[in-house]
């Protein structure tokens, strides 16, 4: 208390002194970043499973956001100003499970300096025997480098030409993810000693992830003063890091620290050994989700748990050097604590039908929004979640009730004068856990009047406790104020024909309409991505569209229908698989087919093929489908009827399959139209020692030797 206390008056002093116009703008940010802090949850210093109370070397604190929007939401500040090392980690209760898919969402701020930012943070994972209190080695004057972002080696001593050890001085068994803001590229003539080289040959602006303590996270490199200089005074050494994972942004090079929370989604796969991180995958105004970017990255858990615990400590560190900046955040959720998620779901009642991204509703038919909140697993309930209900527009509520799955908790009655201006927030009675493991939120209402076809757009909303925030979008959809249209397939629901067979599709078409009239209706057919002749729907409603035989092509064929009106009204695409059953044969094989000259040596060999060899098959039945490639072989005798002491065989990676007298297996295959078209080109995945090789034995006798080989296909797997 007496740090934070302190800090915010030594700010204060500076303001008003206007001394330093910088900490006047960062103390403006601050406050903005708050007000505008995304939603989160508790991390105060009573929460059992995350500190900042790390080291008497830190300055990370924890506030409360004030964004009114996103109540309950607390903001982990790493630093702030100038010349300081904060870090927020996890503590042993709140470890993340390597043995366990995991998965850790939270928001990052990284100040609004763009180009002239601080440093920036790093995500970590680290078993340094250090515990909570792990950190760079401090340099001269006791002052951790802003190059480390509290987590990389020091490279402040320009004599530290010991690869070994150069990695000692950083956070130890620990795996980083870096949001660098700062470019470290130091070109100076020397260069050694100033902690200030690790980004050279990178992007300015970054993220990127490594292992801090292996010597393989970093270049060396050395200032070559020539050769008596270098003869007298000897080598100075600075180091470059090794970016994986890397993610830039050429169109937005100051894209960290632009004035914006960032979301940030890391998934571990534990059986894979992979971590997956999705930069801005969700908006921070809207909650709503982006499609962001992301990188893979592989972490070997021997590198970061080299005690085979399978657990690891998890947090943020941070390090300033002459340049302040604010690097906030804000978690939502604790990796293996609380295992949950949300979902939502409209449908139209009135017309029995689950509404999906795109789809149509007419003005006042039913509409129901059901919210599911599931409980997975974890180390403790999911208590104390308030649903902020955020409703799509045009949607107006009637009533509505929260319901549990285990039938003997209460539900919960919500009345339409709870929602106001469109939001609804209410407080869920009963916990989820193991023996309630969902809770569904359900309202019913009316498509609102329109005056012409209106889009409603996704709208977000979320789901908050002390512990662990989701989010669930609804999905976009069309209120149309006069029309719906439907569209089904009579016929059957994927069509298989024989090879020049033709075929008909047939269907209705439903409008539903508060026109005295009913508009013209037509149907769009897409085949194989080409549109083809429209087809008038009848008065009843039915249609038929025909397809002739050279229309369709061998194997599979992908037919899409869409109504549509003459005032633009469209139904659902309806697609249609049609199968035309294909050919098995041989695309190309050549009939005259060597093997290289070779000299006898009086032991066993294999002589190989020449470069003429044609062998491919053609398959034109479909995906799916299965082929299996035989062969067989005379003996190989001269012109005076000699027999050659050998024959040929097929090498596989996996074994050597002898060529005689009956047909035997030796390739077999399932076709993939996406792929490769049903082609497959057996020769051309030969190897010079794979495929057809003659095997020659040592008794064999000098000669010229020829003899046949018999392809054959069968459709069948082997």
């Amino acid at each position: 208390m007496f740090k934070r206390w302190l800090s915010a008056g030594l700010i204060l002093l500076a303001v008003c002194l206007g001394s330093r116009a910088g900490v006047a703008r960062a103390d403006d940010d601050y406050t903005d970043a708050l007000s505008r802090a995304p939603q989160g949850i508790l991390i105060n210093q009573t929460n059992p499973f995350i500190t900042t109370e790390t080291t008497n070397k830190s300055s990370a604190t924890v506030v409360n956001g004030t964004n009114p929007e996103t109540p309950g939401t607390q903001v982990a500040v790493l630093t702030k100003d100038a010349n300081q090392f904060g870090a927020l980690w996890s503590t042993d209760a709140g470890y993340l499970a390597l043995n366990q898919n995991q998965t850790l969402s939270m928001w990052l701020y990284l100040g609004d300096q763009d180009a002239q930012a601080a440093e920036g943070l790093a995500f970590v994972l680290q078993n340094d025997e250090r515990g909570l209190a792990a950190m760079p080695q401090a340099g001269k004057g006791g002052q951790i480098p802003g190059e480390t972002l509290g987590v990389w080696a020091v490279d402040n001593d320009p004599r530290q030409g010991a690869t070994a050890k150069f990695p000692r001085t950083a956070i130890q068994n620990s795996w980083a993810l870096e949001f660098d803001t700062h470019f470290n590229n130091e070109t100076a003539k020397e260069p050694a000693g100033k902690a200030n080289a690790f980004d050279t040959s990178y992007p300015a602006v970054h993220i990127a992830s490594n292992f801090p303590a292996l010597p393989t996270t970093y270049v060396q490199h050395f200032t070559d003063y020539g050769f008596w200089n270098g003869l007298f005074s000897g080598n100075d050494y600075y180091y470059s890091m090794i970016h994986d994972g890397l993610i830039s942004n050429v169109n937005a090079p100051n894209f960290l620290a632009n004035g914006q929370w960032h979301h940030l989604t890391l998934k571990w796969e534990a059986k894979a050994e992979m971590m997956t991180y999705a930069f801005n995958d969700r908006d921070p105004q809207t909650d709503e989700q982006l499609s962001g970017v992301s990188r893979t990255v592989r972490i070997m858990p021997a590198r970061i748990d080299p005690f085979h615990t399978n657990k690891v400590r998890w947090g943020f560190t941070s390090a300033t050097e002459g340049r302040s900046g604010n690097n906030l955040v804000v978690l939502e959720n604790i990796p293996g604590l609380i295992d949950a998620d949300s979902r939502v779901e409209l449908t139209d009642l009135t017309r029995h039908r689950l509404i999906k991204t795109g789809d149509q509703v007419l003005q006042g038919d039913q509409l129901q929004l059901a919210y599911q909140l599931t409980y997975h697993q974890g180390r403790q309930p999911w208590s104390d979640i308030r649903a902020n209900l955020k409703l799509p527009e045009n949607f107006d509520v009637t009533g509505g009730k929260i319901t549990y799955q285990n039938a003997k908790r209460p539900s919960q009655t919500i009345a339409s004068t709870d929602v106001k201006d469109g939001h609804l927030s209410v407080r869920l009675t009963s916990e989820l856990d193991a023996e309630n493991a969902g809770a569904t939120i359900t309202l019913t209402g009316h498509a609102g009047q329109v005056a012409h076809t209106t889009t409603v757009s996704a709208a977000t909303s979320a789901f908050t406790s002390t512990a662990r925030v989701t989010s669930a979008d609804t999905p976009e959809f069309i209120i149309n104020p006069g029309t719906d249209v439907e569209l089904k397939v009579t016929s059957l629901d994927s069509v298989h024909l024989k090879p020049g067979a033709s075929t008909t599709v047939t269907g209705n078409v439903t409008v539903s309409t508060t026109a005295e009239i009913p508009p013209t209706t037509i149907v769009l057919p897409t085949l194989n991505g080409r549109r083809i002749a429209s087809v008038p729907v009848a008065a009843d409603g039915t249609f038929n569209l025909s397809l002739t035989a050279d229309q369709l092509q061998a194997g599979t064929n992908q037919l899409s229908l869409v109504a549509i009106t003459v005032l633009g009204d469209a139904s659902r695409p309806v697609t249609v698989p049609i199968t035309v059953a294909g050919t098995l044969q041989f695309a190309t094989i050549s009939a005259d087919q060597r093997f290289q000259e070779t000299q006898l040596t009086g032991s066993s060999q294999l002589v190989k093929r020449t470069n003429d060899w044609q062998l491919a098959v053609q398959d034109t039945r479909g995906t799916g489908e299965e082929w299996t490639l035989l062969a067989q072989a005379t003996p190989f005798t001269t012109p005076d009827g000699h027999q050659l002491a050998g024959q040929p065989v097929y090498v596989t990676k996996y074994q050597t399959i002898p060529l005689g007298a009956n047909p035997t297996p030796v390739v077999s295959h399932v076709t993939d139209d996406s792929v490769d078209d049903g082609l497959y080109d057996v020769a051309g995945v030969w190897q010079p020692d794979t495929g057809v090789l003659l095997r020659v034995h040592g008794a064999a006798m000098t000669g010229r030797y020829q003899g046949t080989i018999t392809w054959a296909l069968a459709n069948a797997p082997q």
